[in-house]
């Protein structure tokens, strides 16, 4: 005789948590934004990334977008913060609008191509695409200055 478990409440409660969760990122950055927002986790980590930038918003997120550029191409990028899920949607897609452009290419990034990019972006977190594509720009500028030599002499 097949004995049957009851469902653990727990089980059942964090089930139905992430469900709103999931239905509230979609209704606020779409299907697109809440895939960029899901994956985030899995995606591949830059190992040794040859500049990164670093900026910090008023509101306290903090955004980092580290290249691996060869020549003048970027050729892997990477992102970190430790803000809201705009930041991280925001983060996400400017590392991914980097990749592969040209260091002059990426320093055109700003806060419309990427909520472009996204599809559906709040009004009121709009500044987290801002900070992402600054962080970009930072990164292209350590570049510049120290041709790639900034993280390796650290």
């Amino acid at each position: 005789m097949a004995c049957k478990h009851k469902a653990d409440p727990l089980d059942s409660l964090l089930d139905g948590f992430e469900a709103e969760q999931e239905e509230e990122l979609i209704a606020r950055f779409g299907q697109r934004g809440f895939a960029i927002w899901r994956d985030a986790p899995d995606r591949e980590r830059l190992a040794k990334p040859t500049c990164q930038g670093t900026v910090t918003g008023s509101c306290g997120d903090t955004i980092t977008v580290a290249l691996f550029v060869v020549g003048e191409t970027i050729a892997a990028t990477d992102y970190d913060t430790d803000g809201c899920a705009s930041s991280l949607i925001a983060a996400a897609t400017a590392a991914a609008l980097a990749r592969g452009k040209s260091l002059d290419e990426a320093v055109d990034i700003d806060e419309d191509a990427i909520v472009s990019a996204v599809g559906r972006f709040p009004d009121d977190d709009r500044h987290c695409a801002y900070l992402a594509a600054a962080a970009v720009r930072e990164a292209v500028h350590h570049w510049m200055i120290h041709g790639g030599a900034l993280l390796s002499a650290k």
